[in-house]
């Protein structure tokens, strides 16, 4: 199958809380470290960074709290980079401030104060503004991106499923019409199976009703369901199709969308005969291996025709319907083949299934 669910996890007030706290003590600790082993004196430039952190936190949330969510996720580009830029440059100027002429003026007795925009010191100020941000901002970015995956995932999802629902409602008043002539067919010839005919195609529809209104259904149940078909369609031609029906492998423990092979049997018996009045032969052989099923179909053609004659009949409904839904369900999972020889046709579906859960 295709749908595809993306779980994104998205951290409370309070878990962004703690993820903040372990991250500003990371970077204290950090540049403590960097500082101080520079320097040599490390208790200096841990108080330091201590108490210039307060700017830094406040640009971060001014940054990643306030302008992300209302300018850069809005595509407000342009204006994001021109108020980020300001408030780089003022706040690189309150971190000079603080540290240049009240930190460090207190703990170094012997400190000479430095001019607040001295090029090089100003332009370390931005770099570790610029750092400090970073971080922050290329999680909450991650957190957005997976979020907005998440969401495209769900819209095609539900697209899909609404796409595929209305194939299904369009596919049981289609099989209805074929089931129903069958049996109209039967009353009209005053033939006494008329009432087993009913009871079949009441077991189909009981079927059509309740259980293929699933998403997936046993490959089992699907197998007996297209066996209850087949006999259906027997007792209409009176028997007079040589039919070859054949199921190898293991069929149960696995799930798969319903009325996928029934076209394609369905198409057999339509177009095997011209009329009711000629002989014609179908072999139909499903197999199972592993998690893959193989359906083969090969049916007689009483007078050339294409292949796409052959495949869509009448209205070529139940096939064109059948392909979107095998292109939606299992677009990289299947694989179709269609060939033509002068008296017959042959299908070939191969289906990757899913595992019961």
């Amino acid at each position: 199958m295709t749908q595809l669910k993306t779980e994104v996890f998205t951290p409370t007030r309070a878990g962004k809380r703690t993820m903040y706290v372990i991250y500003w003590a990371g970077y204290v600790v950090l540049f403590s470290l960097l500082q101080g082993f520079a320097s040599r004196d490390i208790s200096t430039a841990f108080y330091n960074e201590l108490f210039s952190l307060l700017p830094k936190i406040i640009f971060v949330l001014l940054v990643v709290e306030g302008l992300m969510d209302t300018m850069f996720f809005q595509n407000r580009i342009i204006s994001f980079l021109i108020i980020y830029t300001c408030l780089l440059v003022i706040f690189a100027f309150l971190q000079r401030l603080i540290d240049n002429h009240i930190i460090l003026s207190y703990f170094l007795t012997n400190w000479v104060k430095e001019p607040l925009l001295s090029t090089a010191p100003y332009l370390y100020s931005v770099i570790k503004l610029q750092f400090v941000v970073t971080v922050p901002f290329s999680i909450k970015l991650f957190y957005y991106w997976a979020k907005e995956k998440n969401r495209a995932q769900a819209i095609q999802a539900e697209k899909m499923q609404a796409e595929l629902n209305s194939l299904r409602n369009q596919f049981h008043p289609h099989f209805m019409f074929n089931v129903l002539n069958s049996l109209y067919s039967r009353i009209l010839a005053k033939s006494d199976d008329a009432a087993d005919m009913l009871l079949q195609i009441s077991s189909l529809l009981r079927f059509s009703v309740y259980e293929a209104n699933d998403k997936t259904i046993s490959l089992e149940k699907e197998i007996r369901y297209l066996s209850n078909y087949i006999a259906l369609q027997q007792m209409r031609f009176n028997n007079r199709i040589d039919l070859s029906f054949s199921v190898t492998g293991e069929v149960t423990n696995k799930m798969i969308e319903p009325f996928l092979m029934l076209p394609f049997i369905e198409n057999s018996f339509k177009h095997c005969m011209n009329d009711e009045r000629e002989n014609g032969w179908i072999t139909i052989y499903i197999s199972i291996k592993e998690n893959c099923l193989t359906l083969k179909v090969e049916n007689s053609i009483p007078r050339k025709k294409s292949v796409d004659e052959a495949l869509e009949g009448q209205s070529g409904f139940g096939i064109v319907n059948v392909k979107k839904r095998l292109t939606l369900l299992y677009p990289e999972n299947h694989s179709l083949n269609v060939s033509e020889q002068e008296d017959s046709y042959f299908i070939s579906l191969k289906i990757k299934l899913y595992a019961a859960a």
